[in-house]
């Protein structure tokens, strides 16, 4: 959805319609919105800080990139992830989790292992540059599980805020920078509700499953990584990309690498 979004649409235009429908969708269902501690309410500057600049660069990168190749390298969040839950969260690191992570570095070389220009068309500047959205990406990922695991705050009401002062973010840089913006050609495109719906959904469900204590931020990044398949596939249906075989077997490898961990 993100691709099809910026083939039309310039990418701080889409990131701010995008958020702000998002916000506007979670308004009816929040609770609790202003009952929120301010070191709580910190941590959530800190996680929407994160967040601005992961959205910048997986969006500028994605416009160049396949969007299995985007895929593929997003399940690179596997790794940070899980640093971060074992060194921030205390959650604990076995021999098989470190074989599984081995194996989800080995999918991740053999995907990327070009160091200059693809056949593909993208420069592996570019791959650097998504590598980098997907530690920050983590890192709010981290965040996420410290916050709700506070009890402090409803998930309606992380949603909430979250949304909110990402769209004034984004609005704020749009106008320092003096950015283009194409309003029209946003609001008249179908995929940018869409995503903005998928968004919301996502989240909130995921903001749950954060709250449960028995819950670990390691497992359930290992898991939201499967998604990159179908990514994978409909780059092949959608876009026609090109060595599609390559990147499903290293997916599988990255795959193989999570269900080891989870088993």
């Amino acid at each position: 959805m993100k691709k099809r979004i910026l083939k039309n649409v310039n990418v701080m235009t889409s990131l701010l319609v995008y958020t702000f429908i998002g916000f506007l969708m979670a308004v009816p269902t929040a609770t609790g919105v202003f009952d929120i501690p301010p070191h709580i309410f910190a941590w959530i500057l800190v996680k929407c800080s994160a967040i601005f600049f992961a959205w910048i660069l997986s969006f500028t990168v994605l416009k160049k990139l396949p969007v299995s190749t985007y895929g593929l390298t997003d399940m690179s969040r596997v790794i940070f992830s899980t640093l971060m839950g074992v060194i921030f969260l205390h959650e604990s690191l076995t021999v098989k989790g470190v074989f599984s992570l081995l194996l989800v570095v080995s999918g991740l070389y053999i995907a990327n292992r070009k160091t200059n220009t693809n056949k593909e068309g993208y420069h592996i500047r570019q791959i650097w540059l998504l590598f980098l959205a997907c530690f920050l990406n983590s890192l709010s990922g981290t965040l996420d599980k410290y916050i709700m695991s506070s009890g402090a705050i409803t998930s309606s009401a992380l949603q909430f805020w979250f949304m909110l002062i990402l769209s004034l973010m984004y609005l704020v840089y749009i106008i320092i920078k003096k950015e283009k913006l194409e309003l029209k050609k946003a609001l008249t495109n179908p995929w940018i509700y869409a995503l903005s719906f998928s968004l919301v959904l996502g989240d909130r469900l995921l903001f749950i499953a954060n709250s449960d204590p028995a819950s670990k931020v390691t497992i359930m990044t290992l898991l939201k990584q499967s998604s990159a398949v179908i990514t994978i596939v409909l780059g092949k249906i959608l876009y026609h990309e090109k060595h599609i075989t390559k990147k499903l077997l290293c997916a599988l490898i990255i795959l193989l690498g999570i269900a080891i961990a989870i088993v």
